[in-house]
């Protein structure tokens, strides 16, 4: 399997080049740098979850000060270097950005690049690699024990769950999931009405667990409901990507794995067919019970390794003069297929092709990026493809959410690995070891920002808060670009 983030990036049998801490010892820890600041009020400008919002939509209304005028001048104001690769979105609560690490540690800054706290989530170390803390974290205020506390929820490296003082990095509660190095949690969480929820997947097949969909009670940890993806005796069906959540009628989306296999050390036949494998999935959030599922038809997936390894992104859409309540999602296959929410199982309204399919994105097949959504348009990418005869490495596309037709297409020499992220009139991707802004409205670019250390690729999505565009690169550097 090879894919990432909210997801995950790997190959079978290989090595990812690592600049890892040497942690000694699994013991789990916090580090304070400088005294945190008060909690604060939620303010404009905050970007709490994964995507920005349940719905994924990757997009900052409220975004005024960085625009088609100012980003042409922006420079780098500061980078804070960790000794990991990050591949986590920058999350920004309290006048704080957080984000995660491959040596296992998730950290907290302030906005002027100073440390506040680091915590340590553990590492996974498999044959096929060793990854820290590549969950995006979710940031809301709970009450605790009668008192208004901002936490950090977030899938730490070691097949635990996590729940953190969001100003000090302390540990409120921690819940095993799985077994370290199988089980790996990639997905990024969905926090809403007093819950939590994410997916479970393997470390990058190495080996293959069952596929779950678990919700837990974000005041302790507990266990509220699984959702297998196939049977306990089978393996498969695992939820590399986040989940997103529709506030209307109360249900919840993701998009599961291909790879469906029969576990012999079970005594239960294994159908070869599970119709919730390589699907983009829907259940009722308060239980998860089934509500409803398409699966990608077989002689459209990917051989070996076809799977949904992004995220749904909620919109909306007028087809034939009806409004329509809409989910999309990008498969491996380089499809992006858009449903009406209200019948999945019917199969896509349309669908259109972003990128050349392939089991490999890392090398620039097909896609696993998450499109974003700004009221008018849906912006996809993605890897390898053909635009206006020209052989492209990657490329962004500007699409009509009613009819799936381009607005525009950006060739570029380097696959988009990374969710696509808006701001009214700009459009922000991570693509190699470039950072790209551009117009949304003509897909002209107005900005690069090229990352020239050794091992610089940007597999994080951006995030844009009052004027600062922050992202993290694999080169264990974020960036924080302004004025």
């Amino acid at each position: 399997m090879d894919y990432f983030f909210g997801g995950k990036f790997r190959q079978r049998g290989s090595y990812l080049k690592r600049c890892i801490m040497a942690c000694g010892t699994l013991l789990l820890f916090t580090v304070l740098i400088n005294p945190p600041p008060a909690v604060t009020a939620i303010r404009q400008g905050e970007w709490p979850t994964y995507l920005g919002n349940n719905a994924r939509t990757d997009f900052n209304a409220t975004e005024k000060l960085l625009n088609r005028d100012i980003a042409p001048h922006l420079r780098l104001h500061w980078s804070l270097q960790v000794p990991g690769e990050i591949s986590s979105q920058a999350i920004i609560s309290n006048g704080i950005i957080y984000w995660g690490a491959y040596n296992g540690f998730e950290y907290a800054s302030d906005l002027n690049g100073s440390m506040l706290w680091k915590t340590y989530l553990g590492v996974t170390n498999a044959e096929c690699g060793s990854t820290g803390v590549a969950s995006t974290a979710t940031v809301t205020t709970l009450s605790i024990k009668g008192k208004p506390t901002s936490i950090l929820f977030v899938g730490g490296g070691d097949a635990h769950f996590y729940a953190l003082n969001a100003v000090t990095g302390a540990i409120i509660w921690q819940t095993p999931l799985g077994s370290s190095p199988a089980h790996f949690i990639w997905s990024s969480p969905t926090v809403v009405n007093g819950s939590v929820y994410f997916g479970m997947a393997s470390y990058g097949d190495c080996p293959l667990v069952q596929g779950q969909f678990i919700q837990l009670n974000a005041a302790t940890g507990a266990i509220e409901h699984i959702f297998g993806v196939v049977p306990p005796a089978c393996l498969g069906g695992t939820v590399w990507g986040s989940p997103a959540f529709d506030e209307e009628d109360g249900s919840i989306y993701f998009a599961t794995s291909q790879d469906n296999y029969f576990d012999t050390s079970q005594s239960d036949a294994c159908s070869k067919a599970e119709q919730y494998t390589t699907s983009l999935v829907k259940l009722r959030a308060a239980d998860l019970s089934f509500l409803d599922s398409w699966q990608v038809p077989p002689a459209d997936q990917v051989a070996l390794d076809g799977d949904f390894g992004s995220t749904p992104t909620l919109f909306t859409a007028t087809i034939d003069q009806v409004k329509r309540r809409m989910v999309g999602v990008m498969n491996k296959n380089g499809f992006y297929y858009a449903f009406d929410r209200n019948k999945i199982g019917a199969g896509p309204l349309w669908q259109a092709r972003v990128a050349i399919g392939g089991a490999e994105p890392i090398n620039g097949q097909g896609s696993v990026s998450v499109a974003a959504w700004d009221g008018r348009t849906v912006y996809a990418a993605g890897g390898q493809t053909v635009i206006r005869n020209t052989k492209c490495g990657g490329s962004v596309r500007a699409i009509d959410p009613s009819s799936g037709a381009f607005r525009w297409s950006l060739c570029l020499p380097k696959a988009v690995l990374g969710a696509v992220m808006v701001v009214p009139g700009l459009v922000v991707i991570g693509a190699g070891s470039r950072i790209y802004i551009l117009d949304a409205v003509t897909g002209d670019v107005l900005y690069t920002f090229h990352d020239t250390a050794q091992d610089a690729t940007f597999w994080s999505p951006a995030t844009i808060s009052d004027g600062v565009l922050y992202q993290g690169s694999l080169d264990g550097t974020l960036f924080a670009l302004g004025l």
